[in-house]
């Protein structure tokens, strides 16, 4: 059994593969003890041929390509990778990022230290063409959850997680915040280390601008997929922005109103249709 499996869900995205595939060579963790699945979502480019190149350089336990049919979306990619994987923790890491050297191994050695902990995850910088900025999360905080996704899907976690029954979901762009509640619901203790050791790239083609078109139907959809999550009121302002009704409203980007924000909301409204009805 390899130590860590990575999967990486890829679709046009060939020109960042000496990034990605470098910072994974240049790991101080032996690379012998890791698998890579990388798993092509239909692409138009040299995607297959750029991982077939780094595929034959990079001395891992395992490094396997898959081609699969246009999906559209990461999450069922990110799935098919991961039915595959073999390895003790696992990882699924998109294909325009990279990684600090000591990633894997911190990550590892955190879990191994830590065998009651179920998933690690880290601080990151963020890097776009307006420049760059350190991103330090939150040591974790399961009520943080019912807000806010205080992830990236860059956390490593030990393969029991999948075993258990978690999946990727398909009906909302917010995969990821999905994918973590589902594993806090199945039990899964969460641990972070306060350490720039991810590099996240945002760009235009980034999957998580169509998050942003659909923020208030994604976030809803969070809500209807793990209900015993969230309070009464949260599910009742999920089914109410999905009726479309007066009462419910979006909120800001990546945020699920708390069941005092409805409650607030609730009584806008309420004295809007009073000063109005003159009731």
């Amino acid at each position: 059994m390899p130590t860590v499996s990575i999967v990486i869900p890829n679709y046009n995205y060939a020109r960042f593969s000496d990034r990605l595939f470098g910072s994974i060579a240049a790991q101080s963790m032996p690379l012998e003890n890791v698998e890579i699945i990388f798993v092509d979502d239909g692409s138009s480019d040299n995607s297959l041929d750029k991982a077939a190149h780094w595929g034959a350089r990079v001395p891992c336990a395992r490094f396997e390509i898959i081609a699969l049919s246009r999906f559209g979306r990461p999450g069922p990619v990110r799935n098919h990778g991961l039915a595959l994987a073999k390895g003790k923790y696992l990882f699924c890491m998109d294909p325009d990022d990279s990684l600090h050297p000591e990633y894997l191994a911190r990550c590892v050695n955190t879990l191994e230290a830590a065998p009651h902990m179920d998933l690690v995850y880290t601080d990151y910088r963020e890097n776009s063409l307006d420049g760059s900025r350190e991103v330090r999360l939150p040591k974790f905080n399961q009520g943080l959850m019912r807000q806010q996704n205080i992830l990236l899907s860059s956390a490593l976690y030990k393969r029991e997680l999948w075993d258990s029954g978690v999946r990727y979901r398909d009906n909302t762009e917010y995969e990821d915040w999905d994918y973590w509640i589902q594993s806090l619901i199945a039990g899964s203790r969460f641990v972070h280390i306060p350490e720039l050791l991810y590099f996240y790239e945002i760009h235009n083609a980034n999957f998580s601008h169509h998050a942003r078109k659909n923020d208030g139907r994604a976030k809803a959809q969070i809500v209807f997929n793990n209900p015993s999550f969230f309070h009464p009121l949260v599910q009742e302002w999920a089914t109410g922005f999905m009726r479309g009704r007066l009462h419910s409203q979006a909120f800001q980007r990546g945020y699920i109103p708390s069941p005092n924000d409805v409650r607030t909301l609730l009584k806008t409204v309420e004295q809007r249709v009073f000063e109005v009805s003159g009731f």
